[in-house]
């Protein structure tokens, strides 16, 4: 089974749902010749909390240390394009918390980004939505490479698939799922961020917003998660007891 889900995952470019119906089909694939490191639905190391998803992945491609996916994590999200305020704040909430958690994110401009470079000297996994061998956004280059080698980076889908617009919001729900808690630096009102933070809802993990001044436009969905009963980080030296 597991090698038939590798072929399968390889065969469908990751497609979920073509993966799906071609196992309810039971369709056979041809076999492929995969070098790279990858974990499948029911292994030992397949992290658990993704079978609390209503789809989990069937597999994971991966480069990097497997076992931080066992280990305490929070996912630190926002826009890819906030504040000065709230890069500032992902900051310094990161150099607060880095010590005790492994911060997860997406690898993507503006708040992933920060979070990811704050936490190089501890502990981090980027989720990305295109296989292993493609680096989007190519400008995190750098540090996507030491990710690799250091810390974790995971993908369903396999080496030659290109980002597509629609992976992404898809391949939240993997960030919500690996958090105990997720810690909203800047949102849209509408935005991949706020898809993060209702599959977060969905699977009951704490979500902590970042209040924003009211004439921010990058922190307006931060406010409303506020308003509809998020937690608020409002002090940052007590950011060791959470």
């Amino acid at each position: 089974m597991r090698n038939y889900l590798k072929n399968l995952a390889i065969h469908l470019r990751g497609d979920y749902s073509s993966i799906c119906r071609f196992i309810h089909e039971g369709k056979r694939v041809p076999s492929y010749e995969y070098q790279g490191n990858y974990i499948c639905y029911g292994d030992r190391d397949y992290p658990k909390c993704f079978y609390e998803l209503d789809d989990p992945p069937f597999v994971i491609f991966y480069e990097g240390n497997l076992s931080l996916l066992h280990t305490r994590c929070i996912a630190v999200v926002g826009s890819r394009t906030p504040s000065k305020y709230a890069l500032r704040m992902t900051e310094l909430f990161v150099r607060n918390v880095r010590e005790h958690y492994t911060i997860v994110s997406g690898l993507a401009y503006g708040i992933d980004i920060m979070a990811h470079r704050c936490a190089l000297d501890f502990q981090s996994i980027a989720v990305v939505g295109c296989g292993l061998d493609i680096c989007y956004p190519f400008k995190h280059r750098e540090v996507f490479d030491v990710m690799k080698q250091k810390h974790l980076v995971i993908s369903e889908y396999p080496i030659g698939v290109h980002p597509q617009k629609h992976y992404f919001p898809f391949r939240n729900r993997l960030i919500a799922a690996l958090s105990q808690s997720i810690y909203v630096m800047s949102a849209l009102a509408r935005s991949g961020t706020m898809h993060t933070v209702n599959e977060a809802l969905k699977l009951n993990r704490r979500v902590v917003c970042l209040p924003h001044n009211l004439d921010d436009i990058s922190g307006v969905g931060c406010n409303l998660l506020i308003q509809e009963g998020a937690e608020v980080l409002t002090n940052l030296e007590d950011l060791s007891n959470i």
